[in-house]
């Protein structure tokens, strides 16, 4: 006879897979950037930023197939900034809390291109 009885139950949770194929990515202090074949899954870039800081962000993206987005974070994780996607152009983004920001780069099935430069001012 038992006089207990244990049940272990695993759960695995799948989410979507990050798939890079022919991914040449690379991060500097105030750049992100990279080119591929294939991109599906998300590249992040943190930036540390004071209030009355503002940013000042060059940016470009060639999408030739699929989706990209990118987007800038405040530490809270709201949602400061959408930044265009198959063109080029400049931002300035002024801060109004302390904390660590993060550029947010999500691929859907995409070819093509991203480039991020900034600058605290």
């Amino acid at each position: 006879m038992f006089s207990g009885i244990l049940v272990l139950v695993i759960v695995t949770v799948l989410t979507a897979c990050d798939k890079k194929l022919m991914f040449v990515g690379y991060s500097t202090k105030n750049k992100v950037a990279a080119s591929y074949k294939l991109f599906t899954g998300t590249d992040e870039k943190k930036v540390s930023l004071k209030k009355g800081d503002t940013l000042a962000v060059d940016y470009q993206s060639e999408v030739k197939k699929g989706e990209l987005t990118i987007n800038f974070y405040d530490p809270d994780n709201q949602l400061v900034q959408s930044i265009s996607t198959n063109e080029s152009g400049n931002e300035k983004i002024e801060v109004n809390k302390d904390g660590k920001y993060r550029f947010k780069i999500n691929g859907k099935h995409t070819k093509g291109s991203y480039k991020i430069t900034y600058k605290i001012e």
